[in-house]
């Protein structure tokens, strides 16, 4: 039977999604015999018909894209300082890098929601707040991350390619950027789930628009299914970002798998 056939991509599906598919089940199934309340535990066709109601009126698709927007400016903001930041402490500048890890450890230890504040205080509560902590919870995993991967990579790699007779610049690019990469997209993963908590943290803390203000204020009126609709969005969104940066990671570490092969 051939690998793309019908029943055998039905098989890869459910052996891929089974855990989801049971887990949605019972969410569907145990609200409606009313082992669990509906009123606080919606179920998913429930969620689902207030998530199409609010694409109706666009609600969903306004608060949406708002907060794409914040999570995009800040998580990019990130990606564009901490990345190279990272690589050049982690491979050209070692000996500051070692003198300065303890500094960023403990900034990277900092809890986000206590410094909001501080970033309100400074930069008022408006976009730039709220942008600027996402930019500060994203960083510190990418960047330190990044460091990681860099200081790691197999120090015979780094002779073979010196005996070639490659430059430093040469060994950057071509050994040591390569070898770092799939700590290096580690970094940038964690980078954006931290951005989508704080994201929500931050629009429920001082905001009026976007999937966290929509939760908070569901949540406040007791409009619970409205509520669950946010939450599902921001569950879905997070997956898409992940997934997008798995697909990236894939696409540009194929050196790895022609490796391993």
């Amino acid at each position: 039977m051939s690998k793309t056939s019908p029943i055998s991509i039905i098989k890869s599906l459910l052996h891929n999604y089974i855990a989801i598919i049971i887990f949605l089940l019972a969410w569907q199934i145990l609200p409606t015999l009313g082992i669990v309340n509906q009123i606080f535990i919606p179920t998913p066709t429930t969620i689902l018909a207030e998530m199409w109601t609010l694409c109706l009126d666009g609600t969903l698709q306004y608060n949406t894209l708002v907060s794409l927007w914040r999570v995009f400016a800040g998580f990019g903001i990130a990606i564009l300082v901490a990345l190279p930041l990272g690589f050049l402490l982690g491979g050209f500048f070692k000996n500051f890098e070692k003198a300065v890890n303890p500094l960023l450890q403990l900034l990277s230890q900092a809890n986000p929601f206590t410094l909001f504040p501080i970033f309100i205080v400074f930069l008022g509560i408006g976009e730039l707040s709220k942008i600027s902590i996402i930019y500060w919870v994203s960083q510190w995993p990418i960047m330190l991350n990044t460091i990681t991967g860099i200081s790691n990579v197999d120090p015979v790699l780094v002779k073979m390619a010196k005996s070639s007779g490659l430059g430093k610049v040469a060994i950057f690019t071509k050994v040591l950027i390569p070898a770092s990469l799939p700590t290096v997209f580690t970094g940038i993963r964690m980078g954006a789930v931290f951005a989508f908590f704080m994201l929500i943290g931050a629009e429920m803390l001082g905001s009026t628009s976007g999937l966290g203000h929509m939760i908070m204020q569901a949540q406040m009126v007791m409009q619970i299914p409205k509520m669950w609709a946010g939450i599902v969005t921001v569950a879905i969104l997070g997956y898409i970002v992940n997934y997008v940066l798995m697909y990236l990671e894939k696409r540009v570490s194929t050196w790895k798998l022609e490796t391993e092969a």
